[in-house]
This record gives C-alpha cells, sequence and structure tokens, in this order.
C-alpha cells in the first residue's frame, strides 16, 4: 500500500474507469446461495428486483454442492470466481461459460479442492481467498480441529480444473511463521498488492491487525527469516485500540488500504491505514484514523470492499444491507452524516444473509461464447495454435479457467477440434 513503483503503474492501467456496471457477488448463507448485484443503471444503488440475479446455488446443472456456510470470495479479472465452505470444506470455482449472468450451467461450476486432495490437506475453516499478479490462488484455512493455520497457494498443474492432485496445494505460509499446531493466531482475509505482497487480517487477542508478507527469495513461500512482518497492529501511534475484525481491502489505486474491526462498546468500525513515511508499515503516527463507526443496534458488520470509483461498501448482515460510503469532503474520511447511504436495501427479500463481498467482472470470452481462448479480441487460427498448446499442458496464453474448450471433462483432441469448429464460423459446443 502506498507504493509507486512500475509495477503498481502497470497495473493501474489495467483498471478500467469506474463502471457504470458496477457488479458484486453476495454469499448467503442463510439461502445457501450466491446472489449477483449489478448496477445496470449507474445510479450508484441496487434497484431491486431487476438488479439482483442468483449467480450460484446448489440447483446447479453441474451438480457441484450448494455452499452452505461460505466464510470466503473472490473474482479474478477474468471472471473466474472461487468460494470457500466451512460446513462442506471444499474451494469451489464458478465461471459464467455462456455469459447469461450466472454459474448455474453445466460445466461452471466444480469443487476445486477438498477432501481427498494429493496434499492431504484440510480447508474445513477457509477464511480468505485472493490471487496473486499471475493469477495463481490463495487460501487461508484458518486453524481447528481438522488442521493448523495455513494460507496455501493452489495451481492447476495438469490443466484438468482442479487443484487435487500431487504438487498442485503448496504452503505459502505455515508454522515458520503460525507456529507449530493452532497456535495463537486468526487468520482472516488476506490481499495482494501489484507486487505481490500480501497482507493478512488477524483476528485474536494481543495479535490483532495486519500482517505482511513478502517471497523475497522466489522460493514460492513468504514465511522465511525477514519475509513476513507486523503492519499494522499494537503499538501503533495513531492511538488506535485493536479489537476483532474480519476484512481488509486496498483502495482502487493501491495509495491507501481499509481494515474492519468490532470496537469496544459495540462500534462497527472501517479503519483507513495510509503509509505516510513509506516505511514499509502503517506503526507512525497519523498513519491510522477511524474512517467510519456506528453504534447502532441491529449493525453487524461482516466484510468491506473498494469499487472503481472510491465508494466503499460496508456489508450489515443483521439489516441485510450494504451501505455504501463516500467521500464528498475529500478528507479520506466517511464521518459526516451524507456520506452514507444505503447501496442495497434487500426490500425484496431474496437474501437471506449478506455478508462477503466481491467486485465481480463479468468474462469477455468463454468457450461457448467464442473461440477466443487467448482473449485478443479475434477468433482465428492462433486461437487453434494457443488450444493445442494448452492441451499440451502449455496454458501461458489461454486465458479460459482449464484447458477443456468443450467441457466434456477431458483435455484432448477434442477441444481442438472444437476450437476449429468455431474458428470455422461453426457454433460453440
Amino acid at each position: 500500500m502506498n507504493r509507486t513503483s512500475a509495477a503498481v503503474l502497470a497495473a493501474l492501467a489495467l483498471i478500467p474507469a469506474a463502471q457504470a456496471q458496477v457488479a458484486v457477488l453476495v454469499t448467503d448463507r442463510a439461502n445457501d446461495s450466491i446472489w449477483l448485484l449489478t448496477d445496470t443503471n449507474g445510479n450508484g444503488m441496487i434497484d431491486e428486483p431487476g438488479e439482483v440475479r442468483l449467480f450460484f446455488s446448489g440447483a446447479n446443472a453441474a451438480g457441484t454442492p450448494a455452499t452452505l456456510n461460505p466464510n470466503t470470495i473472490a473474482a479474478r479479472a477474468d471472471g473466474y470466481v472461487v468460494v470457500g465452505d466451512q460446513d462442506v470444506g471444499f474451494i469451489a470455482s464458478l465461471y459464467d461459460a455462456n455469459c447469461d449472468g450466472d454459474a448455474q450451467d453445466a460445466g461452471e461450476s466444480r469443487v476445486i479442492a477438498g477432501a481427498g486432495n494429493a496434499a492431504g490437506v484440510s480447508f474445513a475453516f477457509p477464511t480468505g481467498a485472493a490471487f496473486d499478479s499471475a493469477g495463481r490462488l490463495h487460501i487461508v484455512n484458518a486453524g481447528n480441529a481438522f488442521g493448523n493455520d495455513v494460507i496455501f497457494r493452489l495451481v492447476d498443474l495438469n490443466a484438468d480444473g482442479d487443484m487435487m492432485d500431487a504438487g498442485e496445494i503448496t504452503e505459502y505460509v505455515g508454522v515458520p511463521f503460525f507456529g507449530p499446531g493452532n497456535g495463537p493466531y486468526s487468520p482472516q482475509e488476506i490481499l495482494f498488492d501489484p507486487e505481490d505482497g500480501l497482507y493478512l487480517r488477524n483476528s485474536s487477542a494481543n495479535l490483532h491487525g495486519v500482517f505482511q508478507f513478502h517471497d523475497v527469495n522466489g522460493n514460492g513461500r513468504a514465511d522465511d527469516p525477514g519475509e513476513s512482518s507486523l503492519f499494522f497492529g499494537a503499538g501503533n501511534l495513531s492511538g488506535i485500540t485493536l479489537s476483532a475484525g474480519f476484512a481488509i481491502e486496498i483502495s482502487p489505486d493501491f495509495s491507501y488500504g481499509y481494515m474492519h474491526q468490532l470496537a469496544t462498546g459495540s462500534a462497527d468500525q472501517i479503519i483507513r491505514l495510509e503509509n505516510l513515511n513509506d516505511d514499509e508499515d502503517m506503526q507512525d503516527a497519523g498513519e491510522a484514523q477511524v474512517a467510519f463507526s456506528t453504534t447502532e443496534a441491529g449493525f453487524t458488520s461482516v466484510d468491506i470492499l473498494a469499487l472503481p470509483d472510491s465508494t466503499v461498501l460496508f456489508s450489515d448482515n443483521s439489516g441485510l444491507r450494504i451501505i455504501a460510503l463516500r467521500d464528498l469532503d475529500g478528507d479520506g474520511l466517511f464521518l459526516a452524516a451524507n456520506e452514507r447511504t444505503t447501496w442495497f436495501a434487500n426490500t425484496s427479500g431474496l437474501l437471506g444473509a449478506v455478508r462477503n463481498l466481491s467486485l465481480y467482472r463479468p468474462p469477455t470470452c468463454g468457450p461457448t461464447c467464442d473461440g477466443d481462448v487467448n482473449c485478443d479480441g479475434a477468433v482465428n487460427g492462433v486461437d487453434v495454435e494457443i488450444q493445442e498448446q494448452a492441451v499440451g499442458g502449455d496454458l501461458a496464453d489461454y486465458c479460459l479457467p482449464d484447458a477443456d474448450f468443450n467441457q466434456d471433462g477431458a483435455v484432448n483432441g477434442t477441444d481442438v477440434e472444437a476450437v476449429e469448429l468455431v474458428v470455422g464460423g461453426g457454433p460453440c459446443p
């Protein structure tokens, strides 16, 4: 946060201007569903029920189990979505392959990591998910009776659409940081900055705050000596008293961040963090401020989300709503009365819970939308070559979630034939 390197500038160039149709995914454990809220008319709020759509449920045609207790959700820029469920103990992927606005169709969802994985690890309590700059998935599993606190990296090495095979799930942060056994940490959400710095919101007594990790030696782990440190926590000179909380978020330009907490006095708060002296932490005076706080009855905060236009969403599960916070006076905070509005009121009653949030950008191409498998904007012979490479295991230029273009359950020559047919003007499989 507050980085100005070439990597950051390059990342900024990839972020679209504030979208007229902001789309947000919301987990609903009461209805065992994921919902898609889309501000189609750009009025800064969700008009119901027309802007509310069921994105995923147990009624999906792929036969993927319902999410009974989803604790985390993350969406990649290409429309690939992952959700972690505590009760089922799995990580599932969701992808709107036919571009119809949901992931309910055949081949659009699957379990990518869970019981029986070759690494023998547990996903019984997934609390955080994030993608690094290479699009690799990282999952936090909070310690319980089934396993210890670990941040895992998940990579589909054999292009079969899951991460269940040997070598596909590895520890990114483990015992060297968290300690042996199920120790004193309570890891929650994670996020990456454009330079692949990883930030973790921890929520446990005496360790409340944010920790940062950097894989300095490039060995695929970020818990070697000198690779982890306290980013914001006890002893901060801003005078912020820390308490329990789940969420962290980063601003659209990566210059500052937010942390959620449930403060003394039943205050639901958002803390703004900005590194004023570029010393790799937020512990100095003035680097942390209370950006929003409410003690109103019946407000149970769960997640925060920064939109491309710098609006910050705050989910209230008890009120079954999402409020929007907008800095109208330019002080970086949301303390004025007119800086808070209701973004989603759930007046339609469709959602039974309003918990985790993720910004969603729909796919720009997909196996049943067109044959542009490298997402370069053209459907031609290059796509056939890229599909051939993908079948051979080279996914460097392949932009779809997996190499099974025709979604028949196998990656082979029939996928190449399917792309050739589309390039020749035929229908998508």
